[in-house]
């Protein structure tokens, strides 16, 4: 997370809290994201510093007015005339991170071998926001390389039941 997306996020999430559009806001996020993704031209048209300032805002303005809130056009206005519009999918996780905080929620990554099944995604979300007593958003991930189980990361704290870290701890036994 650079200084500068960390930046951005503060000033977004304090405008749109400020006028109560955190969940509109953050549904505008997904918009800009979705669409500089399915057009990478367009991103690069945002960011190039041979096209002139007024035609890079001039394009968002036309891609995004009235279909974002306000908030955030204007922010995004400010990331743009800066030269800071590639920092926005940063920006974007560090405003979710924020409105998660302000909701009193947890994001947990669980990483595992093979995909969850939903029944297993529940337990372990019902057990994480038993640990650590709040609502508990799940991420998941696959790396073949656990071989089974899972790795929990949460609030900067890591659980990890992978059989390779078991493993491993065998092997350091073994070693020790």
């Amino acid at each position: 997370m650079t200084t500068t997306s960390k930046e951005y996020a503060e000033a977004l999430f304090e405008l749109a809290a400020g006028e109560n559009l955190l969940q509109e806001t953050s549904d505008g996020l997904v918009t800009v994201i979705s669409a500089m993704r399915q057009t990478p031209e367009y991103r690069q048209l945002l960011s190039s510093a041979a096209v002139g300032k007024a035609a890079r805002l001039q394009a968002l303005e036309d891609a995004f007015a009235g279909k974002i809130p306000n908030v955030l056009l204007g922010v995004l206005r400010m990331m743009v005339s800066r030269g800071h519009i590639g920092s926005l999918d940063a920006m974007a996780r560090e405003y979710e991170e924020l409105s998660r905080q302000y909701r009193g929620e947890s994001m947990a990554l669980v990483t595992s071998a093979v995909p969850l099944k939903e029944a297993e995604a529940v337990a372990i979300r019902a057990e994480l926001e038993k640990r650590f007593a709040r609502k508990i958003t799940l991420r998941c991930e696959l790396d073949p390389s656990l071989i089974g189980g899972v790795r929990v990361e949460v609030e900067g704290r890591v659980i990890d039941g992978s059989i390779r870290n078991k493993l491993e701890q065998i092997k350091d036994v073994m070693n020790g």
